[in-house]
């Protein structure tokens, strides 16, 4: 299909396969050069070759705020786009010199009004509140910073505090799930709305699920995402587990799996490329997810749901918007390492339940999460984006006129 704007200048701090969001930048890209659109992207890193159809820009001083702020943007400042597209790039001095350019819409992909980046305190127990002072004690008492270095803080309190400024000012905020649309909501970010995602793998097939016993997990291995409950799980699940994903705490999970006695039927695959985890989701009797924190969405199930696969995942965040409880998957309490086990033993012992879960799964993606579905709700995101930068901009050229014309003389 074609698209109105005719062409969109993306930027964003890294232009890689490796990593979720990069990951989705690029294949979003692709899709808006398969409608038609002229893609520019502007990276301050570039570490995978381009895309046919999209022009790259190296601006390796993208984050540097010591650089004025159109010197950081490099030779994309003399682009005249449509739109312009930021992903994880919430700089409210920079946006204000992009305004001057075009429309400018911010991409969402995770908790950017949260000082700690997580926005829970406990498995389960969500973060409702807005960004503001009020986050320093909840952050010092009740936990919700989970750090050991309490140095940070203040610097991820700031960072904070101008992402929402930025979300704020510019023409429109958009997020990919309900969680964080209403997280935006809860800091008043008045104009903003929901683009569906898509699996961004082609979806490898797989065979022999009937004789299999296998649990995949795939993420960073950190401790939000759960990979200590699900270690912790498999002392009470007869199959073998596989960890695709690196992290900060890989070395600590081997070393839980080796004090557990599971270290035999559990297997670290470390990084993997595309095509690689596209495989492992395939031969997975079923793909877990036992996330701690409100996953802003979770990629991983409508991967796993694309190659056919069931998930059993944390009933927290985004997951709901894709995951149905009881027919795609199952819900199980975030943290409680007893109910993933249950969960996990339940689907296991039942290959054909699998299959069937599987293929609603498959039919949920095919419905809901396409590059077509994904594409369409962008170009309406930037012509809402566009009519508000036109109205405002009429609104101050009115402001400015008013205030440069000289008063009538008083009839006496």
């Amino acid at each position: 299909m074609s698209i109105e704007p005719g062409s969109v200048l993306l930027a964003t701090p890294r232009w890689t396969r490796n990593g979720g969001v990069a990951t989705h930048v690029m294949a979003s890209a692709t899709a808006l050069v398969k409608s038609g659109v002229n893609v520019h992207a502007v990276a301050a890193r570039i570490e995978s070759e381009p895309i046919s159809g999209v022009t790259l820009h190296h601006a390796p001083d993208l984050f540097k705020q010591h650089v004025s702020p159109e010197l950081r943007l490099g030779e994309a400042r003399f682009l005249r786009p449509s739109v312009i597209h930021l992903h994880q790039f919430d700089d409210p001095e920079v946006l204000a010199v992009m305004q001057g350019i075009a429309p400018v819409v911010i991409s969402v992909h995770g908790y950017s009004a949260c000082t700690s980046g997580v926005h829970y305190f406990r498995p389960g127990q969500e973060c409702t509140r807005a960004h503001g002072p009020g986050c320093v004690p909840n952050l010092a008492l009740r936990g919700c910073a989970h750090t050991r270095d309490p140095r940070t803080l203040p610097a991820g309190y700031r960072r904070a505090t101008l992402a929402v400024q930025a979300l704020r000012r510019a023409d429109l905020a958009i997020s990919y799930s309900s969680t964080i649309d209403r997280h935006l909501a809860a800091n008043d970010v008045l104009q903003r709305t929901v683009v569906p995602l898509f699996a961004t793998m082609r979806p490898a097939s797989a065979t022999g699920h009937a004789t299999r016993r296998r649990v995949v997990f795939a993420g960073r291995v950190v401790t939000p995402k759960g990979i200590g409950v699900l270690i912790r799980a498999a002392r009470d699940v007869d199959a073998e587990f596989v960890i695709c994903g690196d992290g900060w705490q890989l070395e600590a999970m081997r070393r839980l799996a080796r004090r557990l006695g599971v270290q035999g039927r559990v297997r670290f695959t470390g990084w993997l490329a595309a095509q690689e985890l596209a495989r492992e989701l395939a031969e997975a009797s079923v793909v877990a997810m036992p996330s701690l924190w409100p996953e802003p969405f979770g990629l991983v199930g409508i991967e796993a749901h694309a190659a056919g696969r069931p998930v059993v995942a944390s009933a927290t965040g985004g997951v709901g918007d894709w995951l149905q409880d009881g027919v795609s998957g199952l819900s199980v309490t975030p943290g409680d390492e007893r109910a993933l086990a249950a969960g996990l033993n339940e689907l296991l012992a039942d290959p054909a339940r699998q299959a069937a879960m599987g293929e609603a799964g498959r039919k949920i993606v095919a419905a809901r999460f396409t590059p077509e579905r994904h594409v369409e709700a962008l170009a309406r995101a930037y012509r809402i984006a566009r009519a508000t930068w036109e109205s405002d901009r009429s609104e101050a050229s009115a402001r400015a006129c008013a205030s440069t014309t000289p008063a009538e003389p008083s009839q006496v």
